[in-house]
């Protein structure tokens, strides 16, 4: 069938988006990324996401397969900005569902609502010590614009994306 939809996450939700996220922090491990650390995630550590609206489901052939947030600011990563972007974070694959092209149904569904709200960019970030995945962000047309040293001690690779109007 191939079907593939993204809608907002309910509270309804918590539990399967808690799995999603527990599934891409172990692949994200795996793959020697510990930008999200390790462990199981709970419905308590989404709730934050869902309380506020910002979570989204991918939904493929009707089943929960992947989920993001997309946010209007980013003040931690981004610093102060002009309201010219939209900030995509958490872009989780469930097990099972890798390679069937979520992730730039995500990316490009995230550009949309940046376009219709008249802003320009697209953001995300993302360890640069994952080259793989960098070099996913750039196949899909994003462009690395900073290193930002965080307070925690990470450094986050900023990206972005210009969203044609």
């Amino acid at each position: 069938m191939n079907v593939t939809t993204v809608r907002p996450a309910t509270t309804h939700d918590a539990a399967i988006a808690a799995r999603i996220l527990t599934d891409a922090v172990a692949f994200k491990s795996a793959h020697d990324d510990p930008a999200w650390g390790h462990g199981t995630r709970t419905e308590q550590d989404v709730r934050p996401m869902l309380d506020d609206g910002r979570l989204h489901i991918v939904e493929h052939d009707g089943l929960a397969a992947a989920m993001f947030v997309l946010m209007w600011e980013d003040e931690e990563y981004w610093g102060p900005q002009a309201p010219v972007a939209g900030y995509l974070h958490r872009l989780s694959v469930r097990d099972g569902f890798h390679g069937r092209g979520l992730g730039r149904v995500a990316i490009d569904w995230c550009a949309d609502q940046v376009r219709a709200l008249q802003r320009t960019r697209l953001r995300l970030d993302c360890d640069p010590r994952n080259a793989k995945l960098c070099a996913y962000y750039e196949a899909l047309g994003f462009e690395r614009v900073a290193l930002r040293p965080l307070p925690s001690g990470y450094i986050a690779s900023l990206y972005e994306r210009t969203v044609a109007g």
